[in-house]
């Protein structure tokens, strides 16, 4: 199977079944109350976040690999993404010890990763390289969305009430 369905499957994951699960555990509050964001967001601004800042970020790297396989560490970068992804909601739910809203999708994304990364630890592109650059770019897809939903928080909060 050909890395591209493993990275493909953590999109559909993501959209729309991982925040599903997170809107049904009001995950809006939870990042309020484990201090992810400064402010508490309504469904519909957190949404607005999900789809005009995180999923952009995430549709851009898989782009760049589509069109160009010498890109294969964004490929990378989406795994690890899933990754860490599910370790944030791994550690939440054994600190707060009860489980943490996205864990379930959490877990299928890491498994869809893990998979993802063994396809291409297997293929002729591998290379430590990409494989060091895919992780800081992933890394990046999970950290700087939060940042952004800080920075823009005023303007969707303009517009989404």
């Amino acid at each position: 199977m050909s890395m591209m369905y493993f990275i493909f499957f953590n999109l559909v994951i993501y959209l729309p079944f991982h925040l599903f699960e997170e809107a049904i555990g009001d995950f809006p509050k939870w990042m309020y109350e484990h201090k992810w964001l400064p402010y508490h967001m309504t469904h519909g601004h957190w949404m607005a976040n999900n789809l005009f800042i995180y999923y952009p970020m995430l549709l851009v790297p898989v782009f760049l690999f589509v069109f160009n396989n010498k890109f294969v560490c964004f490929g990378v970068a989406i795994f690890i993404w899933g990754i860490i992804n599910f370790g944030d909601h791994f550690f939440y739910t054994i600190k707060d010890r009860k489980i943490s809203p996205g864990l379930i999708t959490g877990t299928l994304f890491l498994v869809n990763s893990i998979f993802g990364l063994r396809n291409y630890y297997l293929s002729d592109y591998f290379s430590v390289y990409q494989l060091i650059i895919g992780v800081l770019i992933g890394g990046v897809l999970f950290g700087l969305p939060m940042g952004l939903c800080i920075v823009l928080y005023k303007f969707f909060d303009k517009y989404i009430k």
